[in-house]
């Protein structure tokens, strides 16, 4: 189902926006103006986008674009078709979301799902922004141009802030860790779920910066030829690049972040270890003596002889096996935190 038709463009050199249309309406608009951009939210991006190329005479098949892996670039000469995508957030992962554009002589059309509400903020002043447009009839190719070039801007921009939020959750994440309190929590899962969601937004960066080449160097009928004009497509690899380099240190951060964590995992079992080794000493030995002088007749006897011997044979094992672990080892055994915990009972 379509959900909402919205149509902005030039008549005679003057903007125009409305938007809520049927899009029938919208096809006839296009026949008059002199650059129509129609954006279309559906609920069904797979089943609807036939039907609205069909009612606006564009011929490309969609399913060339959604065919492709995240992004698309499709040139059949009077018509260009890309597919970008969204990169949105659910769940606790990021999710991609395609947005099709189908460019033709003075008409862009953009169809995507509800995420695309990026999208809207753009339309919302696009009156200023075709206000500043070629007027002239031949430049028909750099209105559109410039026109796709700030859509595709504006897309990026947008995808962007979805890494800030990627950031956030990485950071809240060592906060809650480095905290006093913990609470129950799949720990690896959570590293997992954060890598998942870099891996698919460096995934749509970089499919979206190999449509924006293709862009440049396409030499597509529908794209200007101006040098000044497809410098903008430039400026937007520029900016993509560096979300790529921003993303990746953000998985270099992620990555260090988790072997600190293994690192501190594995410190405090090897500490528990070598605490029941000294409490298994110091067990050991007196047991063995027990053992021994339980063998000798008459032992009640000398009981608190006995008792002595073995008391002290335990103070002394684990004397012996704490400044061992101490001396080959270099283990404190959280001593520090027990003396902690003895000054807040003493309080």
């Amino acid at each position: 189902m379509i959900k909402a038709v919205s149509i902005a463009g030039l008549q005679e050199g003057t903007p125009f926006k409305k938007p809520v249309v049927e899009l029938e309406e919208a096809a006839q608009i296009v026949s008059v103006g002199n650059l129509t951009w129609i954006e279309c939210v559906v609920d069904n991006i797979i089943g609807e986008t036939p039907k609205i190329l069909e009612k606006l005479g564009i011929t490309m098949d969609p399913s060339l674009l959604l065919s492709g892996y995240v992004s698309s670039y499709e040139d059949r000469g009077e018509t260009l078709g890309l597919m970008i995508p969204f990169v949105v957030p659910g769940n606790n992962k990021t999710q991609t979301a395609p947005l099709l554009i189908f460019i033709k002589k003075d008409l862009i059309v953009t169809i995507h799902d509800d995420y695309g509400g990026k999208i809207t903020r753009l339309y919302n002043y696009s009156t200023t922004l075709l206000r500043k447009l070629p007027k002239e009839p031949e430049h028909w190719t750099d209105r559109q141009t410039i026109l796709l070039a700030r859509i595709i801007d504006e897309i990026s921009e947008s995808n962007f802030s979805i890494l800030r939020l990627i950031v956030e959750r990485a950071e809240q994440f060592e906060i809650d860790l480095a905290g006093s309190r913990q609470v129950t929590r799949d720990i690896s899962a959570e590293l997992s779920s954060m890598k998942t969601s870099l891996l698919t937004f460096l995934n749509a960066i970089w499919a979206t910066y190999d449509t924006v080449h293709n862009l440049k160097y396409g030499d597509a009928d529908m794209i200007s030829d101006d040098e000044t004009i497809l410098a903008k497509f430039e400026v937007i690899l520029g900016r993509l690049d560096r979300q790529i380099q921003m993303s990746e240190n953000v998985m270099q951060m992620v990555a260090t972040g988790a072997n600190v964590l293994q690192t501190e995992v594995t410190n405090k079992v090897t500490i528990l270890i070598i605490w029941w080794t000294v409490a298994g000493t110091a067990e050991l030995v007196p047991n063995t003596i027990a053992t021994v002088f339980g063998l000798y007749p008459n032992h009640e006897q000398v009981f608190w002889w006995l008792l002595s011997t073995i008391l002290v044979s335990a103070g002394l094992a684990t004397a012996i096996a704490y400044f061992y672990v101490r001396r080959f080892f270099g283990k404190s055994l959280g001593m520090e935190r027990l003396r902690k915990i003895k000054k807040r009972f003493a309080k």
